[in-house]
């Protein structure tokens, strides 16, 4: 039974892990489809401030009004590029002066404090903050006064990292947030995003995820408060160990910084690392050239400085797998090549057994046509001289009946009858064998000099040089057996194929192309 039990909690926490897992992956796979929308949203940014230029136009404003488009356009580039922030706040702080109005100046003064922060410079950003008399300054700006103390000691802790400095940014920081609790509203949500963060700093971890997660759901994607709260509590799971959790909600925080154009953002370049911890090494590096790409837009000095001590390690990862990836590719281009050349000599391999069977294919139907052809004629010879033999036997027959002793002895000695068979026998094998090869003597002649060309007698088929390299075109190249043949001796045969040879075009290969003659293609 504890066996039992011991498996099923090993298979849910499995299944757990698996969730989890499937859940960061899935919130990636929106993030890189956001990220790929970016342009999209980066036109809807200056679309808005190219809105608030085209009202900063109208000759008809009052400086009260264009002291309010250029404090809005500054609002607009502050996380998006603070250069130009500064340029419109500058210009909301001349009209401030114009204005006589030292409450608007203290503001345009807290939110240049802002600027300075984002850009990096600290010791303007401290100066600023400190040169504005906090016991002058209205109710309405206290929270802006006490925020931007908060902002310029998170990013000195931030910059100072572990050195013994960061402590007391870190304490100032906390001093400010509490500050700026005293005076914010609790029904606003940027109360319950500090006090979440409070709650951080003395360590009350259930109370600060809860309200993080509530904010998540009250707030629009496209809020900062949302992208600021996610981040938050990524670092909560992040101090748990729970690793796809802190990738999950820096992805979201990341999500939101795009689709509202924040280039002064930590979450791409936090998860680019969680990404080269768990080896997607090539999202990590795309993740980290994009966050580059926004803080050298942006110019926020912090962030630079931040993706500098890690994107030498995530480049260094990449250019590692783009080699083993290289590797791969030779290798798997080396196994492919001895492939494609046993494929290649397989192919020329079956092509010529091909070519074989098919000059075998040739050569049977040729031997078939032959066979059919010979048979048909000896089976013709054979009733011819079945019916000579009976008329023969006739002839004796009578003979002997009739006491013609002598005339038929003088018959039977006489070689007319033999030579007569001989003509007719070469008749029948000059018609049968240019019944199968009409072309035969005109292919032959085409294969000797010209002037030793054959002429033949007018009713002569075949003469007897023809007639002997007929016999070798069917295959019979043995002299002796020729010469039994056609009844001549064996030198008449060398005499007469040799003569014929010197007479060739081509000596060597002459009797190789009579065997082609006449042949089935």
């Amino acid at each position: 039974m504890k066996r039992f039990f011991l498996v099923m909690i090993l298979f849910f926490s499995c299944m757990l892990v698996a969730l989890a897992r499937g859940g960061v992956d899935s919130v990636l796979v929106r993030l890189d489809r956001v990220m790929g929308q970016q342009e999209i949203y980066m036109e809807q940014k200056e679309e808005r401030i190219d809105s608030l230029k085209q009202l900063l136009h109208h000759s008809s404003l009052t400086l009260r009004q264009q002291f309010i488009l250029n404090k809005a356009l500054g609002a607009e580039y502050e996380l998006f590029v603070s250069d130009s922030a500064m340029k419109y706040f500058d210009n909301s702080l001349l009209i401030a002066d114009s204005l006589r109005s030292v409450p608007l100046v203290d503001e345009v003064r807290l939110c240049q404090t802002s600027v300075l922060s984002i850009s990096g410079m600290y010791k303007e950003a401290w100066e600023m903050l400190h040169g504005i008399d906090r016991a002058t300054l209205p109710d309405s700006l206290l929270p802006a006064f006490y925020d931007c103390g908060r902002q310029l000691y998170s990013f000195l802790a931030n910059y100072s990292h572990n050195s013994s400095y960061a402590a007391n940014y870190i304490r100032l920081q906390n001093a400010y947030r509490d500050s700026l609790l005293t005076v914010l509203s609790p029904a606003l949500p940027e109360y319950r995003l500090y006090e979440a963060e409070r709650f951080i700093a003395n360590q009350q971890f259930t109370h600060a995820k809860n309200m993080l997660v509530g904010l998540l759901h009250d707030q629009p994607e496209t809020s900062n408060i949302y992208a600021r709260a996610a981040f938050s509590l990524a670092h909560l799971y992040k101090d748990e160990k729970q690793t796809d959790a802190y990738g999950k909600y820096l992805a979201l925080s990341a999500i939101s910084d795009i689709k509202v154009s924040v280039k002064e953002n930590a979450a791409l370049s936090n998860l680019a690392f969680v990404l080269y911890e768990r080896g997607d090494v090539s999202r990590a590096y795309r993740y980290i050239k994009r966050s580059l790409e926004d803080a050298i837009f942006c110019n926020a000095r912090l962030r630079t400085v931040e993706i500098s001590r890690v994107l030498p390690v995530i480049e260094a990862a990449y250019k590692q797998q783009i080699e083993r990836q290289r590797h791969q590719l030779v290798f798997f281009l080396i196994v492919v090549s001895i492939l494609s050349a046993f494929l290649i000599v397989s192919v020329i391999l079956i092509y010529k057994q091909m070519k074989k069977l098919s000059a075998t294919q040739r050569n049977l139907k040729q031997a078939n046509h032959i066979k059919e052809e010979y048979i048909g004629h000896f089976l013709n010879l054979c009733s011819i001289y079945i019916e000579k033999l009976d008329r023969f036997r006739s002839t004796v027959n009578r003979k002997i009946t009739a006491g013609q002793a002598e005339e038929l002895l003088k018959l039977t000695k006489s070689s007319q009858f033999a030579g007569v068979e001989q003509k007719e026998f070469y008749a029948n094998f000059d018609n049968a064998f240019l019944h199968l090869y009409p072309n035969f003597v005109a292919e032959f002649n085409e294969l000797l000099q010209p002037e030793e060309r054959f002429v033949l007698k007018t009713g002569e088929l075949l003469n007897t040089e023809l007639r002997i390299f007929a016999i070798i075109r069917l295959g019979i190249d043995d002299s002796s057996k020729i010469a039994n043949f056609l009844h001549y001796s064996i030198n008449t045969i060398y005499t007469y194929r040799n003569k014929v040879k010197n007479k060739a075009i081509n000596r060597d290969k002459f009797e190789e192309e009579i065997l082609k003659i006449g042949a089935v293609e």
